[in-house]
């Protein structure tokens, strides 16, 4: 079978994550790299084996790709990724739908209308721990889940983009919907309500993100509840705390019995000890995303990320932020 050509635009650490996620399947190559940074770009070729490098996104068409992987920050990635769709191209965003609900409708209408398969980077949905409990959930072994907490902890270097409400689109968007607003949508449902307060420091400069940390209580049309927490204040050695799941007949947590977290998960069941079940973590969650993205190519069908959902995201987040603004409850009604 004729590997797939994967052009990237991007070439920092995640380009070269993903693009080594797709060269690990065995179904494709990278045939152009492009990156505002030459240099930076012929860096990244070469651990990927790509000698095709610009520092024009546009020219990677002239490699004719079938598909692009955009790892860029987020405004950029509008940009790019309405180019891609435009031209009939495939797209593999490796961060969020968009930065916002606007251009998110705009590259769903653009991948619709143009038949193109998009799948965003929500790669914790491959991840053989999060199938297993989504697996817990749908078998019902638990019960009827009624309350999920999480919590996400990261210093991100100030000056860069994650930290800019307008290159990022928010710190909810960039870094919560991630951990783990994305994954418990999967797991719970469709999001209903959302309740949340932030904190921002005195003196902030203007262009900050505007939420730096968040809790957001979010209620979902079956019944269960996700207290959520997420900062940008980690400070090392404060580690993550350890998420959970409590069911009407048991409950569950991610990690705490292995040493990553997504090689195990706790089981406590109504009655009996609890019971840990680990996982394989070969391949990885991003290789076999990139499997599912490969496919979903051939078989021109959705993989789990697809825009129409993907816009689920940009909604809670934007419902979270108005509603750390605003004192407010959120009501949700999904387009």
């Amino acid at each position: 079978m004729q590997k797939k050509r994967i052009a990237i635009a991007g070439a920092g650490h995640m380009a070269r994550v993903r693009g080594r996620a797709l060269l690990d399947t065995g179904r494709a190559e990278i045939c152009a790299i492009a990156s505002r940074g030459l240099a930076t770009a012929r860096a990244c070729g070469s651990e990927l084996g790509c000698d095709q490098c610009y520092d024009d996104v546009h020219r990677l068409a002239e490699a004719q790709p079938d598909a692009i992987l955009v790892e860029v920050p987020h405004r950029a990635q509008d940009d790019i990724v309405c180019w891609a769709l435009g031209r009939g191209l495939d797209v593999f965003i490796g961060g969020c739908l968009a930065c916002d609900e606007e251009t998110g409708r705009k590259i769903t209408d653009l991948a619709t209308r143009g038949g193109c398969v998009v799948e965003v980077g929500y790669q914790r949905r491959y991840d053989p721990a999060w199938e297993a409990i989504r697996a817990i959930v749908e078998s019902g072994e638990l019960g009827k889940p009624i309350l999920a907490v999480t919590m996400a902890l990261w210093r991100p270097d100030p000056t860069s983009w994650y930290c800019s409400q307008q290159e990022s689109g928010g710190m909810p968007l960039t870094h919560m919907s991630y951990c783990y607003l994305n994954a418990m949508r999967w797991l719970l449902g469709q999001p209903t309500t959302v309740a949340a307060l932030s904190y921002r420091p005195t003196g902030a400069a203007a262009e900050a993100v505007a939420e730096e940390s968040c809790a957001a209580l979010v209620g979902f049309d079956g019944g269960a509840m996700l207290s959520a927490t997420a900062s940008y204040r980690g400070p090392p050695g404060l580690t993550d705390a350890v998420t959970r799941l409590v069911f009407e007949g048991g409950g569950l947590q991610v990690g705490g019995a292995a040493p990553a977290a997504h090689e195990a998960i706790t089981l406590f069941p109504g009655q009996g000890p609890p019971e840990v079940r680990t996982f394989a973590t070969i391949p990885s969650a991003f290789v076999s995303q990139a499997d599912a993205f490969l496919d979903a190519m051939d078989e021109r069908s959705p993989a789990r990320n697809p825009p129409q959902d993907a816009f689920i995201d940009l909604q809670v987040a934007a419902a979270i932020s108005t509603s750390a603004r605003s004192g407010g409850t959120i009501h949700l009604h999904p387009s």
